[in-house]
């Protein structure tokens, strides 16, 4: 429908895309785990790279079948590689014949950590024999910690010998490219209309709403009497935290028992089984289903192509997101948003929520609504009681709205992180 115009549709995919200085490809590596979260980003890389920049890509995933899910590509399952929104994608297997892929690829690009195969390593010393290396990126997690700044653009030299069999060497140069929130990172992606986007689908939130509910697979009957205009629009999309999940269980708590009308939209998948407890239902629910316990209704929606879920947190109230994709779309969102950050051990976790709340804080023209978000967040993100916090928190919204709308301009005058990639590349020793 018209009205859900998406990122990519607002670019005009059919008009002819920036011209890159260099038409070699570029080579993406790409772990698809947790839910989409890494595939998220390299996704949404890619496909910029190629409209904006008219870069070629290709983009290796080691978990075909998921990608596919993710893609909504079903139909390819039983190839090894497509094209889709100029993007080509390839199974990353065993076998591949790297010195052949790389005789046509100027850059290589590992995805968050992800380790590339050796083979591919030796055939990039090979390659790089006796002339000018290829491009080697490792594209790091976002985080707003002030060392990221130290680290972004440094280089690791790496002597690595052409293979079996062969007595070529070279040494390769990995530089560490850090996302971030300061000029002295290399920014967040952000499509070139997509600001604008979100003014046209905010501009009239009303009948956005109305056309999202279709592709959201709920009754408009029900949600309509469930959750009227005036109700609270809340998208949930969290980490599970059984057994319990105390955080979740006070929270619907305390929205069941306010004044005002609440839709909280959960998208199927780990959460549902936590829905379901919170809720105390019999059975786990499924896409379609509305759940209403005093002023709030849940409804299970199903997973959305990203251009719907762009769609979905713009017109939200409030964003609960997680991880580092949904995390980054909610800030473009110009909407309050809660961060579920990635567990990680002894902690770690909690240094990295803390940057970006001080970050996100730095404008204290409210700080009362900001200390409320914080705490709300923390206590989340520590799975404790929020029962109070959020009768704390809801009339602070308008508020925040206007310091999430701030927090956005303020990230849209730095460099996106597609175009910082296309500048170094191009300033490259």
């Amino acid at each position: 429908m018209a009205l859900l115009m998406s990122v990519s549709e607002q670019s005009s995919p059919d008009a002819t895309p920036a011209t890159s200085d260099n038409r070699d490809t570029w080579l993406i590596f790409c772990a698809v785990i947790d839910n989409f979260g890494d595939i998220g980003v390299c996704w949404r890389l890619a496909r910029q790279l190629v409209r904006e920049h008219g870069q070629p890509i290709v983009l290796y995933v080691d978990d075909w079948d998921r990608a596919l899910d993710f893609l909504q590509r079903q139909d390819a399952h039983a190839q090894t590689q497509i094209e889709e929104q100029g993007v080509e994608l390839r199974r990353w297997q065993d076998g591949i014949d790297w010195p052949d892929i790389l005789a046509s690829a100027t850059l290589v690009l590992e995805a968050f950590g992800c380790r590339l195969p050796d083979a591919l390593i030796a055939a990039m010393a090979q390659f790089s024999a006796g002339r000018r290396p290829l491009c080697w990126i490792n594209l790091e997690y976002l985080s707003a910690e002030t060392w990221v700044e130290d680290y972004h653009g440094q280089r690791s030299l790496q002597s690595v010998t052409g293979g079996q069999g062969s007595t070529s060497s070279a040494v390769l140069s990995k530089t560490f490219f850090f996302p971030g929130f300061t000029k002295g990172t290399g920014g967040l992606l952000r499509e070139r209309d997509l600001l604008q986007t979100h003014q046209s689908w905010q501009a009239e939130q009303a009948r956005t709403r109305a056309a999202l509910i279709p592709v959201m697979g709920c009754a408009a009957d029900r949600l309509s009497i469930s959750a009227p205009g005036s109700a609270l629009w809340i998208s949930l999309f969290a980490y599970p935290k059984p057994p319990g999940n105390v955080a979740l269980r006070s929270w619907f708590a305390a929205m069941a028992e306010g004044a005002g009308p609440v839709l909280c939209l959960v998208p199927a998948g780990s959460l549902v089984a936590d829905v379901a407890d919170a809720l105390d239902l019999a059975q786990i629910p499924v896409a379609g289903e509305v759940f209403t316990q005093g002023s709030l209704s849940v409804a299970i929606i199903p997973f959305l192509s990203l251009d719907d879920y762009d769609c979905l947190l713009s017109v939200c109230d409030l964003n609960l997101v997680r991880g580092e994709d949904s995390f980054v779309r909610a800030q473009w969102a110009a909407k309050p948003l809660i961060w579920h950050i990635y567990p990680q051990q002894d902690d770690a976790h909690q240094i990295k929520l803390e940057a970006f709340l001080a970050r996100y804080g730095e404008d204290r023209w409210s700080p009362a609504s900001a200390d409320k978000l914080a705490r709300f967040t923390r206590f989340w993100n520590l799975d404790a009681d929020c029962r109070k916090l959020w009768h704390d928190l809801r009339p602070q919204l308008p508020d925040l709205t206007h310091r999430a709308r701030n927090w956005q301009q303020k990230l849209a005058a730095l460099p996106d992180l597609a175009s910082s990639l296309m500048q170094f590349y191009r300033n490259r020793p």
